[in-house]
């Protein structure tokens, strides 16, 4: 990959990301403390952002710099992966097609949900999960 592609690449990726968080250039601009014009430039694939901005929008974006950044320059990485990630490999390839449609629809739908579901005590969970069943149950 070419450095201009390595540019789309990252720009699409910032999109992409930027899109599923509902922001728009300006409010990532805002958030991140880079301009509009740099946010739009990036995203067109027509510059890269400095090292700083380009943290300060993955924060506000909650990724990582890997997050944007095409495979064959994270393999390494990769190769390294906890053994969390391994499992939550392996999760997925597991799943059926529509179950991966629904985790897809979750994520990027209620993502903000998500992160606070996760962040819940073991307790917490199990009286969510026992009032879940109630629901299923009872309908």
């Amino acid at each position: 990959m070419n450095i201009e592609e390595l540019k789309k690449y990252i720009g699409t990726k910032i999109k992409e990301y930027r899109k599923i968080r509902n922001l728009t250039t300006v409010e990532l601009g805002r958030l991140s403390n880079t301009s509009q014009t740099t946010i739009s430039a990036i995203e067109r694939g027509t510059r890269f952002g400095t090292f700083e901005s380009m943290l300060n929008i993955c924060e506000i974006l909650d990724i990582s710099l890997y997050d944007i950044l095409p495979s064959d320059y994270t393999q390494k990485v990769n190769l390294n992966n906890s053994n969390e990630d391994r499992q939550a490999h392996l999760l997925l390839e597991n799943l059926s097609t529509e179950e991966i449609q629904v985790l897809k629809n979750l994520v990027l739908n209620d993502f903000p949900l998500l992160k606070i579901l996760n962040r819940l005590e073991s307790q917490e969970k199990k009286h969510l999960t026992a009032l879940f069943d109630s629901v299923l149950n009872n309908s």
